[in-house]
């Protein structure tokens, strides 16, 4: 309890991501993005959190988030994320951006590789984030849908920029959607 009511003071916005309010400070969406390599499924789970910059503070957040690859393989992603300081109660038009690297179940052992490393970039359309990917599954994903495992410097940073719109949706969701053609 101590931890919401921390965050109802200094990020009351958690309480209203996607234009309506929720018990807890947090907000889980689906989307789907249409690359040439093929169909890859998104889910994000997240809420709010410190950014830990002094200078410039922003209204940051962090969760998880799973990428399921042209091929069904489910990536478990760890996500953070920004949108810009001194958010309002109503997230509507407000940009945001979100990273995540994948990240095995079992995190304690070093040196596992952290691809695939995805970007998305937009706003809010409350209840939805209308978003693009950077170009990130195209440097991270092979023409077949697998992960990109050589180095960065063989793939151009910008390529096919793949629209995604997450609209409000659970895990379940996710999966039913990962299964589908």
């Amino acid at each position: 309890m101590l931890v919401v009511a921390i965050i109802a003071v200094f990020a009351p916005w958690g309480f209203y991501l996607g234009g309506h309010f929720h018990w807890l400070p947090q907000w889980q969406g689906v989307g789907t993005m249409h690359a040439k390599s093929g169909k890859y499924v998104v889910y994000v789970y997240f809420y709010p959190t410190s950014s830990g910059q002094r200078i410039v503070p922003e209204s940051a957040v962090k969760g998880q988030a799973y990428v399921c690859s042209p091929r069904h393989e489910i990536f478990r992603m760890r996500l953070g994320g920004a949108m810009r300081r001194g958010l309002n109660l109503n997230t509507d038009g407000e940009k945001i951006g979100f990273y995540m690297h994948y990240r095995p179940v079992f995190t304690f052992s070093q040196g596992y590789d952290h691809r695939p490393r995805l970007e998305l970039r937009g706003h809010w359309q409350n209840p939805n984030l209308v978003m693009d990917d950077h170009s990130s599954i195209q440097r991270n994903f092979e023409p077949d849908g697998t992960v990109y495992r050589g180095g960065g410097k063989e793939r151009p940073y910008m390529a096919e920029i793949v629209p995604v719109t997450i609209q409000p949706g659970s895990y379940s969701d996710f999966q039913a959607a990962c299964k589908g053609p």
